[in-house]
């Protein structure tokens, strides 16, 4: 047995093992004790190695259910920004995951490892009460792409309410007073705040909000898949309709088109992101503009300078700010 093997038996994950049996800080007790006698019982045979390099930055990815969050163009360029943040400033980045099917409080205490000198955790899939667990964290840390006000800790994340504002209040100036909002059926904070721009900008320009919401799946075959399903009992359409992300605005406007709609004459539609595929896509997608490459670059800017702080500073929540794209997906009425 080795010790993949191990960590599969015990329900723990490698790096739990490793610390375990290079004697290093992260784990409790209780569970290096585990470890360390499941490996005498099966024969797993370990040596302490010399301690890693130390003035390294993890960068932890939480995949809560790996619904939101992918290999995708958006987080591609995030951890670019990351990555080439920490090694300007001069570190080296360690990369791990967090799993929804984990003991998060345990995968916490593994963060805690003394050679770590900060952590930037990639929060889009965390709800408020996995945020507020690392309130209990004491190594300098940055949320990312998430936040919640019960938090103490630092973030950078997107402004999300703006950007859906800004786009609901163009389709307004357009013409359009019937307007309806395509849901993820995944709960995120992202998505919950751009909502709340969508109906901010409704209540601004005086008009009630109108029961026409869509709920989809957040992947494009879900989304296209629950699309068609809303579409095929769906009466009269608004003429704008205002979505989570570009992957479930293309994905619902491959529905749209395949049931005999033309857009954007029969609807326009507005994506969130501006990933690569909404430049292409016919119509071209009208979007928000995330500048993804930043957001993970001022997460380490934002680390770096409490990791050098001498004194005590209050925590920072920054957001980044976006810009509107339109393209031929919009028309005016």
């Amino acid at each position: 047995m080795n010790k993949k093997e191990l960590a599969t038996l015990l329900d723990v994950s490698p790096s739990a093992v490793s610390i375990a049996f290079n004697g290093r800080k992260g784990i409790s007790d209780k569970t290096r004790s585990r470890i360390l006698q499941a490996a005498e019982l099966y024969g797993v045979e370990f040596r302490a190695r010399k301690a890693a390099a130390s003035n390294y930055i993890s960068f932890v990815i939480f995949k809560k259910h790996g619904q939101v969050f992918g290999d995708t163009p958006f987080f591609s360029s995030v951890t670019e920004g990351v990555n080439t943040g920490i090694t300007e400033a001069g570190y080296k980045m360690q990369m791990s995951y967090i799993y929804g099917d984990q003991n998060l409080e345990e995968k916490i205490e593994e963060l805690c490892d003394p050679e770590c000198i900060g952590i930037i955790l990639l929060a889009t899939e965390m709800d408020d009460k996995d945020i507020e667990l690392c309130n209990h964290i004491e190594k300098p840390l940055v949320l990312l792409d998430s936040n919640y006000d019960g938090s103490v800790k630092d973030c950078v994340a997107i402004n999300n309410t703006q950007g859906t504002f800004l786009a609901t209040r163009y389709l307004i100036e357009c013409g359009h007073t019937r307007l309806g909002y395509i849901h993820s059926n995944v709960h995120i904070n992202n998505f919950k705040e751009r909502y709340e721009g969508f109906c901010r900008a409704l209540a601004l320009s005086g008009l009630v909000e109108e029961d026409i919401h869509i709920h989809v799946g957040s992947t494009s075959e879900t989304a296209y898949r629950d699309m068609n399903r809303y579409l095929d009992r769906a009466g009269r359409l608004p003429t704008a309709l205002v979505a989570d992300n570009d992957i479930i605005a293309l994905s619902c406007m491959r529905a749209l088109k395949e049931h005999g709609y033309i857009l954007p004459d029969a609807v326009s539609i507005v994506g969130f992101d501006d990933i690569p595929a909404a430049f292409v896509s016919a119509p071209k997608l009208a979007t928000v503009r995330v500048p993804k490459p930043r957001l993970g670059a001022e997460a380490v800017e934002l680390l770096v300078r409490r990791i050098k702080s001498t004194e005590p500073i209050p925590a920072v929540c920054m957001r980044i700010g976006i810009d509107l794209v339109v393209r031929d997906s919009i028309l005016k009425l």
